[in-house]
């Protein structure tokens, strides 16, 4: 693999490894698009596990339209330069877990794992659900010309997509 391959999939794995929400963007059954963020987890498969309220719009979006796009973003803080803050961008497939299947119950424990105080209350909360969000493809972003994407949900497998780097005006 490349040079700039093997520093690709360390970005990606560092903003997968560092993330504990989720940028989620939806749109409802007449269009309107709406964004918001869901605290996160990801699985050995890289999908990734949600669960919200039926009060929330996306929660509502989610259940009509199977499809929506995520980003994980680097903190403004921790950014070199806020126009090139690292990302990762990713159209995912949506999928509502059947509460209580053995599904169910296996990735609310991991949410549990990760967000112990918080999921052990809302567990107990019949109006959420809990959404797997497969990805099908993705873009990630780490700097000025370091462009990558990703097909297929195979995010072991990043292609340089700009690697002749940005132009300028003469």
């Amino acid at each position: 693999m490349d040079e700039i391959l093997i520093e690709a999939q360390k970005e990606n794995n560092q903003l997968l490894e560092g993330m504990n929400t989720i940028m989620l963007s939806t749109v409802s059954k007449s269009g309107m698009p709406n964004v918001s963020y869901a605290p996160s987890s990801i699985d050995e498969k890289n999908n990734f596990y949600i669960y919200i309220s039926n009060l929330s719009k996306h929660s509502r979006n989610l259940k009509q339209i199977s499809k929506a796009s995520i980003m994980i973003i680097e903190d403004e803080k921790d950014s070199e330069n806020i126009f090139g803050r690292k990302r990762l961008t990713l159209d995912v497939n949506v999928e509502n877990i059947k509460r209580d299947s053995p599904l169910w119950k296996s990735k609310i424990k991991f949410l549990e794992d990760k967000f112990p105080d918080t999921m052990s209350f809302l567990v107990k909360l019949t109006d959420f659900n809990l959404f797997k969000l497969t990805p099908e493809n993705g873009l990630l972003v780490y700097g000025f010309g370091k462009a990558f994407k990703y097909d297929d949900g195979d995010l072991a497998n990043p292609k340089h997509i700009n690697n002749g780097g940005h132009t300028k005006k003469k």
